[in-house]
């Protein structure tokens, strides 16, 4: 809201203008300026809507593209790994199979991720030992599951 207040009857060229560059009769009022602490908290309380509203982002998925390109071993086999459950054995493609005690777990980044992360079925590579218990599995990115692999 913006008030004008003052005459108009000064219709002389050479009037006094104030600081604000008014004539010297008018007075400009804005609506009252809010105090500190309500635009802080206006503003808190928005972002937190804001926030709340917005959807969330897929952690796995949101460096995917600053992700660099990564050599997989040729002898990985590739499947879905469902969520580990904790026991000591992991579920790829229908197959129930022990972790070794040294196992890996490579995030599309290539960081390592602890098996409890892990909460959505996710196309991996992965490799054996000896005894058959798996360690070392890489979760994949869209470009690198298109490539075939033995399953």
């Amino acid at each position: 809201m913006i008030v004008l207040q003052g005459s108009n009857t000064d219709r002389s060229k050479n009037r006094y203008l104030a600081h604000d560059g008014l004539p010297s009769g008018c007075r400009l009022v804005y609506n009252a300026a809010m105090d500190i602490p309500s635009a802080l908290l206006y503003s808190i309380l928005s972002a937190i809507a804001e926030a709340a509203l917005a959807p969330a982002p897929d952690p796995q998925m949101a460096y995917e593209g600053q992700a660099l390109s990564r050599s997989l071993p040729d002898e990985a086999r590739q499947g879905v790994m469902q969520p580990p459950t904790g026991d000591g054995f992991v579920t790829i493609s229908g197959r129930e199979l022990p972790l070794a005690p040294t196992a890996q777990i490579r995030s599309r980044q290539n960081l390592i991720v602890m098996p409890m992360q892990i909460q959505n079925p996710v196309e991996v590579v992965y490799i054996t030992d000896a005894s058959g218990a798996i360690y070392r599995v890489w979760m994949l990115t869209p470009g690198e599951a298109s490539v075939s692999r033995p399953r």
